[in-house]
Formats: structure tokens, sequence, C-alpha cells
């Protein structure tokens, strides 16, 4: 996970330094990042027989569901990084409700889909998806927040030169 997450951070963190991602782009880095934490699921949620089915119907629902948002984040990335260099309190405060909202919208995702797993097989499987999830979410975040610098430590930098 750790090569293809680099190539994702690369590319939000590039992309947003220059020019705002093409929808296309953005796919394709949803896209690449849903393979490898289908790999991870898979290790991290064992199921088999009957629950197999229900949860990877299920999970795939899901990854469809969350698309839009991850695609509204990396562009609230880009957006964060875009204005870095013209930061006003207006600007700060509507990109924390952006982040906010995004991170809300997320989180009610994850219960919509863990009861709708818990339904359809039981709830440590459901538990074990939550869990797997938050997880994933928790590194993805911390290695893109370690990508880009923090406002402040760009503030500090600019004052040292």
């Amino acid at each position: 996970m750790k090569t293809i997450l680099s190539l994702v951070l690369a590319a939000v963190c590039t992309a947003g330094s220059y020019a705002q991602t093409s929808d296309a782009e953005a796919d394709a880095i949803v896209n690449l990042l849903h393979v490898q934490k289908l790999e991870i699921i898979q290790k991290l949620v064992p199921v088999s027989g009957k629950d197999s089915v229900a949860f990877w119907k299920i999970y795939n629902e899901y990854q469809a569901a969350v698309k839009p948002e991850a695609k509204t984040r990396i562009r609230l990335y880009e957006r964060t990084a875009q204005v870095y260099q013209h930061m006003t309190a207006a600007r700060a405060d509507s990109l924390a409700q952006q982040y906010f909202a995004n991170r809300m919208n997320q989180e009610k995702m994850l219960e919509v889909y863990y009861k709708k797993i818990k339904t359809a097989t039981n709830g440590v499987i459901a538990f074990e998806f939550y869990q797997a999830e938050i997880y994933l979410l928790t590194q993805i975040r911390a290695s893109i927040m370690q990508q880009i610098p923090t406002y402040g430590e760009l503030q500090s930098l600019a004052k040292r030169n």
C-alpha cells in the first residue's frame, strides 16, 4: 500500500501546486486507491460463504458511494495548497468548514454501510469492516498530512528566508 499511496500523494500534491486535477485524473487517483484498499480489506475482513457474497456486494456499493467524497477531498487538498499564498481568515474558515463537511459525510457513509453489512451478514463482520476502513482512512490522512506542510510551517519558513 505504501508504494501506491505514495504515488497517489505525489499526484495530489503535484496537482495542487500547478493546476486543478481533471475529473479523469481524480477518477484515476480514486480508482488506484480503491484497488489498493481492496487488497487490504480482503486481509482485514475475512469473510467466507454466503457472508462473503453479501459483504463484497455491499462493499463494492460502498466504494461507489464514497467515490464522490474522495474526489471532493482531493480537490479540497488542492484548494488548500492553492490558497496558501493568499490565506485570509475567511478562506481559512471556509476550508475548515469544507473539511468538516467532507469528514462528516464520510462518517455518515461508514455508518450507513456498517448497518447494511450488519443486516446482510452479522455484527462482527460489520465491525471488522468499520475497523478496517477507519484504519485505512487514518493511514491515508496521516500520510497526506505528512506530505503537505501546515500553513504555519510555511509562514515560519517564509519569515526565515
